[in-house]
């Protein structure tokens, strides 16, 4: 009885998220499988306008879909980050002057966040595409058998949209024009060699319960939709710190991540949770103390400690054939998704701006059916699977001892015997 009256208590929270939420019709897809064919539908479809925001823009076919747009008479505008990670490379610079000189307005965001690292367009004010990726070949190869692993949702619903259209004004509003500083400047497309095998189409479902969140200050919605968890959770993203900020908790300088830890306390309630984080080589450095090498290691032990129902892996990205698991993704239940631009760390859902939406209804199952796929994709790592190699290797050698004392006794046939 009381675990029950737990359980309505933390849906009844949930609930609280998703009180404004609308009952809309919504379009999953997964990069790279389906992530340039639904960006495309998204823009062809409009009419009127396209507002698009995005940490950084360096696909060529989709600025010239822009350009098309903009010389049909259509209202369209891009929002992108001043300041990415590295600096502004040649090619999204390349973009973004070809863009500007086609008369398409073009802004850097200039205001107070740490980043606008948000991925999401709005169309019409009636349709939105809110994506984990970034507007490139990573996310949106046009031959789909290139780049990261990331979801998107396409919701057809006005007040969504409204609810969107006033963040991308508000976040255009603290931003200025871009300046090309290239004398010369071009389109280029590339095609990059790729090993993946589209397997997710987009798929539509009708009648979802959705609502957006967003960044800053996005921890409470996301702790929502953890603690209203009943049965399952299973999380897939980029990187998630063992601690809160820039440098591990144990150093006594900041605490754990809280959503590490409503992870392991749903775990402990007898919630199946899985974790499956990147596997890139600086992703799982173990002189970092941002990696997830320390985070899976973190996570298996404590479950080998308490036998409790939590596991984490790193994606095998050479048997998925991916570039890298870029996803900020979150399925409850197979009930619950989130797709969102959220990276699991302080600065990410405290202090730049996010936007991910909330889908409840059945095509939470879209996104289950994908990380099944990449959690089959494992690559492992951290302590726990360390152990289990180690025993597996000594149940080897046991065996070993046990066939030659047996067969040591007996007379070994030759390959003519046989």
């Amino acid at each position: 009885m009381i675990l029950m009256r737990l359980k309505l208590v933390a849906s009844f929270a949930f609930l609280l998220i998703l009180q404004n939420a609308q009952a809309a019709e919504v379009v999953t897809f997964a990069s790279p499988d389906s992530g340039y064919s639904a960006f495309y539908g998204f823009v062809n479809s409009s009419s009127e306008s396209v507002h698009i925001a995005t940490y950084t823009f360096s696909s060529p076919e989709i600025a010239y879909m822009l350009m098309l747009k903009h010389r049909e008479g259509a209202d369209v505008e891009v929002l992108v980050e001043k300041s990415p990670a590295g600096g502004m490379d040649e090619n999204e610079k390349n973009v973004l002057c070809s863009l500007s000189a086609a008369g398409v307005p073009v802004f850097v965001y200039d205001g107070t966040l740490a980043f606008m690292h948000a991925k999401y367009a709005v169309s019409d004010d009636n349709v939105s595409i809110i994506m984990s990726e970034n507007i490139g070949y990573s996310g949106f190869s046009p031959d789909a058998d290139y780049g990261n692993r990331g979801w998107g949702a396409v919701v057809y619903d006005r007040a969504v949209a409204t609810e969107l259209m006033a963040i991308y004004t508000e976040d255009r509003d603290n931003s200025k024009p871009f300046a090309c500083t290239l004398d010369n400047y071009s389109l280029e497309k590339w095609d990059p060699a790729g090993a993946y095998k589209p397997k997710f189409r987009a798929e539509a479902f009708r009648s979802q319960k959705v609502s957006i969140i967003s960044s800053p200050d996005s921890l409470d919605s996301l702790l929502a939709i953890i603690k209203s968890a009943n049965s399952s959770i299973s999380v897939e993203q980029l990187y998630i710190y063992e601690h809160w900020g820039s440098v591990r908790y144990d150093t006594d300088q900041t605490a754990p991540s809280p959503l590490l830890t409503a992870l392991i306390e749903k775990a402990r309630s007898g919630v199946t949770v899985r974790i499956l984080l990147d596997s890139t080589y600086y992703n799982m450095d173990r002189n970092s103390s941002v990696s997830n090498y320390y985070t899976i290691r973190y996570v298996n032990d404590i479950a080998a400690r308490e036998k409790i129902p939590i596991q984490a892996k790193a994606i095998g990205l050479d048997k998925a054939g991916l570039a890298m698991l870029h996803n900020k993704g979150v399925v409850v239940d197979n009930m619950i998704a989130l797709v969102s631009s959220i990276n699991w760390n302080e600065n990410s859902v405290m202090k730049n701006r996010e936007v991910g939406v909330v889908i409840e209804g059945s095509a939470a199952q879209y996104y289950a059916r994908v990380f099944d796929d990449d959690w089959s994709d494992e690559a492992g790592g951290g302590s726990s699977g360390d152990f289990t190699l180690a025993m597996l290797s000594l149940a080897f050698l046991v065996i070993l001892m046990v066939l030659i004392l047996y067969f040591g006794r007996r007379k070994i046939k030759s390959p003519v015997d046989i």
